[in-house]
């Protein structure tokens, strides 16, 4: 009867033994996950933070790209009221426009007589008006 009972002892004392290395085992394990959980908590504010970080930057950029593009488009306006003004001083200017009416008669083939007759040009500028014309 003894070694019934010392064979019970012992078997509560392993069985104890046993739920003690089985506890150890889980809580190194759970230590180990919550390790485990604290890092990857870490990695996502990192990556919050760079993300944060690069939207700001990009509203910059958007904001610059943006302001660029107004700068073009009053470029774009302004060259137009150039243009336009450029056109106006060839048209009020007699002289001018008549180097235009040959320039464009040139371009359309004129010959040295018609370029004379019509712009009103000495020969040797309706020549060289023709000749500039053709190395172009």
């Amino acid at each position: 009867m003894l070694t019934w009972q010392l064979a019970s002892v012992l078997m509560v004392f392993l069985f104890t033994i046993l739920i003690g290395i089985v506890a150890y085992v889980f809580s190194r394990r759970n230590r180990t996950s919550h390790q485990r959980i604290d890092d990857l908590q870490l990695q996502v504010h990192q990556l919050q933070q760079q993300l944060s970080y690069s939207q700001e930057e990009l509203h910059e950029v958007r904001s610059g790209a943006m302001g660029v593009a107004a700068k073009v488009k009053d470029l774009v306006v302004k060259i137009g009221l150039m243009q336009d003004k450029l056109e106006e001083i060839e048209y009020l200017d007699p002289e001018t426009k008549l180097y235009s009416q040959a320039a464009k008669m040139a371009d359309a083939g004129a010959s040295v007589e018609e370029l004379m007759r019509e712009c009103e040009l000495p020969r040797a500028e309706a020549e060289l008006l023709i000749a500039v014309k053709k190395s172009q």
